[in-house]
C-alpha cells in the first residue's frame, strides 16, 4: 500500500466507522449490514467471474453524500434474505458515482442509489432506483429467474442492443447557425418558474447554466428581463431553504417549487458554479446582497471543504436534516455530517475558476482582511495540488486522490475543467507557465480523446476498458463545451487556427442532439454565441504591477464574452510578435473584436470607453 501521511491517517481513521473491514466501499454512517455482502470493485475480473459462474450482475451506483443510498444501506442491503440471495445468486459490484462519472454515465437508472442488473457481458437486463427491502426480496429471484431461462434470448437482444449505440454514436455533423443561441434561450425562458424563479417545478435544482446564459444574453441583448429571470433565480434561492443560513453555502437541490424542503447535501461542484453566478451578477447589478451571498458561499467552502494545509478542496458534506435544522449553537455542540476529503479533480478546477473570478470581483465589492488575496492564493495552491500530485506527466489528469494517492486516468472531464482553470489562473496571473500547462493538456485531449472524424470528444481516452458499456466510447455535451471553450480561448491567446477548427468541430458535433436537451444545453449555446460572434480580446502590455489598473478593467468589461492576457515585454516579447504589439508604450491596452483593432490606450476609463464605442460599431444578431 502507498505511503499515507500522518494528517491522511487521522482523516482515514474517522472515516472507518463508514467503511467495511478489508474493503475500499462506503456505506451508511449508521447501523448496517451493507458490507456483508461481497461487494466487489468494477473491473474485469468481477465480470469474468460472473462469466465463469453464469451469474447476473448486481450493479449499485452509490455516493457518500446521498441520503436515500445510506437508506438503502440501512434497510434493503442489511436484510438477512438479500444479504444471503445476493451472495449466492449474484456478483455484486459497488460504485461510488463521484469517483467513476464513466460508469454512472452509463448505467444510472435516474438517480441515486441506481440499483441494476447486469448480464455478465454488462448489459442492462432490468434496474431501478432505491428498492425497499419488501421488493428487493421480490425482485431479486424474479430477475435471476428470467436470466438462468433467457441467456441466449437475452445475448442476441444485448448484441443488437451494442450495435444501436454504435450507429447512434456515429452522428454526422450540423452546421452552426445562430438559432442555435435562439432555440436554448428560448427554452431557458419557457422553463422558468415567474413565481419562485428557477426553472422547472419539483425537484429543484439550480441549473446553474441555465442562470449563466441568461446572464450572457442579458449582456448581448440588454433585455431587462432576462436579468430579472437570474435576478429572481439567485435571490429566491439565497433566501430560501435550499441556501444554509447558519453556516453559508448551498443544498444540492429543494422538493418543493418555492426552493423550500431541501436535501441537505452541499457539493463543491454545486457550490463553484453557484458562487460564479452570484459574482456575475454582482458585476451586472452591483447589489452588495450578492456580493455577500458570494461571501458566505466562500466562508463555507473555506470553513468546510478546503484542505489548508495540502491546499485543495474536499468533494462533499453529507446530508443530515435534524442536523441542519439546528442553530449555529446547537450545531456547535452536535456531531456534524461527514465530509468527503477526496480531491475530486474536475470539481477542483471548477472551484479553482470561481475563487479567482471572487479575487478580482469582490475586490471592487469591498473585501476585507485580505480576502482578494487570499481567494487568490487558495485558487493557485489547489491548482498546484492538481497539477503536482493528480496528474502523471505523459498520461494526464487523474479523476481522484484520495490520501493513499490519484486514481482512475482517462476521463475526459478532468482534463478538460482542470485546462479551463489553468486559462482562468493565466488570465488573472498573466503567469504564462499556466497557458503552457494547458496547451500540454490540450495536446493529451487532441491525442488520445478527439474524434477528427465527427467532431467533439470522447468521454474516455484511447485506452478502452473492455468492461461492459464502458467499451462503447460516449461524448458528453457539457463536457464537450468545456472543450469548446478552452480550445477557442486557445485560439484566441496564440492565434493557432488549428484550435479554432477544434472548437468548431466539436460544436458542430452536438447540433443534432441539443434541441432533445432543452435548457440542459444552456452552456453549448453560449460556445455557439462566443464562436459565431468573437468575444473581445484585450491584450494589456506591461508588467504586472504598472498594468494593475487596466488589467481589472478589462476584467470587468460588461460585454457578452472577452479574452484577456497581459503580456510583459521583458519575458513575452516572442508572444508580442504574434499578436503584432510594440513593446511599447507600456503600460497599454489594446482591444480587438474581430479584425477591428484599437490604438494603444493607457488609461482604464479609457479602455472601458474605446471597447463600449467599438462594440456599438460591431455588428451584432439582435
Amino acid at each position: 500500500m502507498p505511503k499515507v501521511t500522518a494528517r491522511w491517517r487521522d482523516i482515514l481513521e474517522v472515516e472507518e466507522s463508514m467503511t467495511a473491514p478489508d474493503t475500499k466501499f462506503h456505506f451508511s454512517p449508521r447501523a448496517n449490514r451493507a458490507h456483508e455482502i461481497k461487494w466487489r470493485e468494477w473491473g474485469e475480473d468481477a465480470f469474468r467471474e460472473a462469466k465463469e459462474t453464469g451469474k447476473p450482475v448486481l450493479l449499485s451506483l452509490s455516493a457518500v453524500w446521498c441520503h436515500w443510498c445510506h437508506v438503502m444501506d440501512e434497510t434493503s442491503y442489511s436484510d438477512e434474505g438479500v444479504i444471503s440471495f445476493v451472495n449466492e445468486h449474484f456478483i455484486p459490484i459497488r460504485v461510488d458515482n463521484d469517483q467513476r462519472p464513466d460508469v454512472n454515465a452509463r448505467y444510472n437508472m435516474g438517480g441515486w442509489p441506481t440499483t441494476a442488473f447486469l448480464t455478465p457481458e454488462g448489459e442492462i437486463l432490468a434496474g431501478a432506483t432505491y428498492v425497499p427491502p419488501d421488493q428487493m426480496k421480490d425482485l431479486l429471484p424474479k430477475v435471476n429467474v428470467h436470466w438462468q431461462s433467457n441467456r441466449l434470448e437475452i445475448a442476441g437482444k444485448a448484441a443488437e442492443l451494442r450495435q444501436r449505440r454504435q450507429t447512434a454514436m456515429s452522428g454526422e455533423r450540423g452546421d452552426l447557425s445562430e438559432r442555435i443561441f435562439d432555440d436554448i434561450l428560448r427554452s431557458v425562458i419557457e422553463n422558468y418558474d415567474p413565481l419562485y424563479g428557477g426553472f422547472g417545478e419539483t425537484p429543484k435544482f439550480p441549473h446553474s447554466d441555465a442562470i449563466e446564459l441568461l446572464l450572457y444574453a442579458y449582456r448581448k441583448k440588454r433585455d431587462p428581463d432576462l436579468l430579472h429571470m437570474a435576478r429572481k433565480t439567485l435571490e429566491f434561492m439565497s433566501r430560501g431553504d435550499v441556501f444554509d443560513r447558519e453556516w453559508g453555502g448551498f443544498f444540492r437541490y429543494a422538493t418543493r417549487r418555492d426552493w423550500s424542503e431541501p436535501h441537505y447535501e452541499k457539493m463543491l461542484e454545486d457550490n463553484a458554479k453557484l458562487l460564479s453566478n452570484l459574482l456575475t451578477l454582482y458585476r451586472t447589478t452591483k447589489d452588495d446582497a450578492h456580493a455577500e451571498t458570494a461571501r458566505r458561499t466562500i466562508g463555507y467552502l473555506e470553513w468546510k471543504l478546503r484542505d489548508r494545509e495540502r491546499g485543495f478542496f474536499y468533494g462533499s458534506q453529507d446530508a443530515d436534516e435534524e442536523f441542519y435544522k439546528l442553530s449555529k449553537q446547537e450545531r456547535d455542540r452536535a456531531e456534524e455530517p461527514y465530509i468527503d476529503r477526496t480531491c475530486y479533480v474536475s470539481w477542483n478546477a471548477m472551484a479553482v475558476s470561481a475563487y479567482l473570478e471572487a479575487s478580482w470581483t469582490l475586490d471592487a465589492a469591498g473585501a476585507e482582511d485580505g480576502q482578494q488575496r487570499d481567494t487568490r492564493e487558495a485558487a493557485l495552491a489547489a491548482l498546484e495540488f492538481l497539477w503536482n500530485e493528480c496528474r502523471d506527466p505523459e498520461r494526464g489528469m487523474y479523476r481522484f486522490h484520495d490520501g493513499s494517492g490519484p486514481k482512475i486516468l482517462g476521463l475526459l472531464g478532468d482534463q478538460a475543467h482542470t485546462a479551463k482553470a489553468l486559462l482562468d489562473a493565466h488570465e488573472v496571473t498573466g503567469d504564462a507557465k499556466y497557458l503552457e500547462r494547458a496547451l500540454e493538456l490540450a495536446r493529451l485531449m487532441l491525442g488520445r480523446f478527439v474524434d477528427r472524424e465527427n467532431g467533439g470528444f470522447y468521454d474516455v481516452w484511447d485506452e478502452v476498458q473492455d468492461v461492459g458499456r464502458l467499451k462503447d466510447r460516449q461524448k458528453s455535451l457539457q463536457d464537450n463545451t468545456v472543450c469548446a471553450e478552452v480550445f477557442l480561448r486557445l485560439y484566441h491567446l496564440t492565434r493557432e487556427d488549428d484550435y479554432r477548427t477544434i472548437a468548431q468541430g466539436t460544436l458542430e458535433a452536438f447540433v443534432s442532439a441539443y434541441p432533445h436537451m432543452g435548457y440542459f444545453a444552456a452552456g453549448y449555446a453560449r460556445q455557439v454565441d462566443t464562436l459565431l460572434n468573437p468575444p473581445a480580446e484585450v491584450t494589456i502590455v506591461g508588467d504586472v504591477e504598472s498594468t494593475s489598473g487596466l488589467h481589472l478593467a478589462a476584467l470587468w468589461l460588461d460585454v457578452p464574452s472577452r479574452v484577456v492576457q497581459v503580456l510583459d515585454p521583458a519575458s513575452g516579447r516572442e508572444r508580442l510578435e504574434t499578436f503584432s504589439l510594440p513593446a511599447e508604450p507600456t503600460p497599454a491596452a489594446y482591444a480587438c473584436f474581430g479584425t477591428m483593432c484599437s490604438a494603444p490606450v493607457r488609461q482604464p476609463d479609457a479602455l472601458i470607453e474605446t471597447v463600449r464605442q467599438m462594440q456599438q460599431a460591431t455588428p451584432r444578431p439582435a
